[in-house]
């Protein structure tokens, strides 16, 4: 998997259940989430369909794996949507809709793509895999 590149990784994910992956494979799979989300379609559409799913997954993990600016930028954008995080796509869809949140929501779309341009991201999470192989093996 080391030389695996990473959204080939993500990729072969499509129809697979996360459950049984290694945690390194959980932790890259909640940050492609957020980085295919958002970079398709910004926070909004990361919130608003299933990529928001794993939103707890990528926060837990984006401190050790790419840094503590992502992590701020993910928690700061989960908070616009209450204090608890909602985990249902439903539930985070009526928060969107209900508050007036596109000028925050598009001010850290822009942070996130400066992050995407000033980070070598896959690099990172290739790293991070590799670890979490040896650590398995």
């Amino acid at each position: 998997m080391s030389e695996t590149d990473v959204w080939d990784f993500y990729m072969s994910l499509s129809d697979r259940d996360r459950e049984h992956l290694t945690a390194a494979q959980r932790d890259v799979a909640a940050i492609c989430d957020l980085r295919q989300e958002v970079n398709s379609g910004g926070f909004d559409s990361y919130f608003r369909y299933w990529g928001g799913n794993t939103a707890n997954r990528a926060l837990s993990s984006l401190d050790r794996v790419l840094g503590n600016e992502w992590a701020e930028l993910l928690r700061e954008a989960m908070l616009l949507l209450g204090p608890e995080y909602p985990t249902d796509v439903d539930d985070r869809e009526t928060a969107l809709d209900a508050g007036a949140l596109g000028a925050p929501l598009d001010a850290l779309d822009v942070r996130f793509y400066d992050l995407e341009a000033t980070t070598d991201a896959d690099r990172l999470l290739k790293e991070h895999l590799a670890r979490g192989e040896t650590a398995a093996t």
